[in-house]
């Protein structure tokens, strides 16, 4: 004669339905928490002795690149050297020197000369002078925008400054960068493994339930 079971078949069914959803969404987070971490960590290269395997975080690996990728990106497309210079104005600047030039002239005349010549004459020769100045001097800070503009695109480069701030940015503050920005996506991910481990784990205990 056979010894009665501990547990009938319905208390193994109503086990199945728990332990089955449980571990699958314990297996599920801790696969995604580890595939989460491992983007970080270890941050030195570390030698597994039985799988003759070296193994290191993506980012800390791939930090070179990354900052190459990012420098590209920046001075391509999101600060190109024409947006930065319309940007700087230099067109303001120009105004604003032509003002400064204009006032000055303003000033010479009405302190150089003699009171006793007619107004009206000292008028004309004044909006003379100020029409020359304001001429020659909107040509000359053209020629010299247009310089600086040149002078600029050619020396002043986003992308290495870029690649070099990103490379040298210790691994720590990159991580903590990088938790900042998208933190919480990452969490997501390890509770979507529970809810996914979880799903596998019912339909295990489902299929147990039809074939047992």
């Amino acid at each position: 004669m056979e010894a009665p079971s501990a547990l009938g078949r319905g208390d193994t069914a109503v086990i199945s339905w728990i332990l089955l959803p449980l571990a699958g969404a314990f297996i599920g987070w801790m696969t995604n928490l580890l595939a989460v971490r491992m983007i970080f960590r270890p941050r030195e290269p570390r030698r597994i002795p039985l799988l003759g395997l070296t193994i290191q975080g993506l980012l800390p690996k791939r930090q070179a690149d990354l900052a190459r990728s990012i420098a590209q990106v920046v001075e391509r497309d999101l600060l190109p050297m024409d947006e930065l210079l319309a940007l700087v104005g230099v067109d303001r600047y120009q105004e604003a020197i032509l003002d400064q030039v204009l006032a000055q002239v303003d000033q010479r005349v009405a302190a150089s000369w003699p009171r006793y010549l007619p107004q009206a004459l000292r008028e004309a020769v004044a909006g003379y002078l100020r029409a020359a100045v304001a001429r020659e001097t909107a040509m000359m800070l053209d020629q010299l925008g247009a310089r600086l503009s040149e002078d600029l695109r050619e020396r002043v480069k986003l992308a290495p400054l870029v690649e070099r701030q990103v490379a040298q940015l210790p691994t720590d503050q990159l991580e903590q960068l990088v938790w900042r920005v998208v933190g919480q996506e990452f969490r997501w991910i390890e509770y979507l493994g529970a809810i996914l481990g979880g799903l596998l784990g019912l339909g295990q205990a489902a299929l147990l339930a039809v074939v047992g």
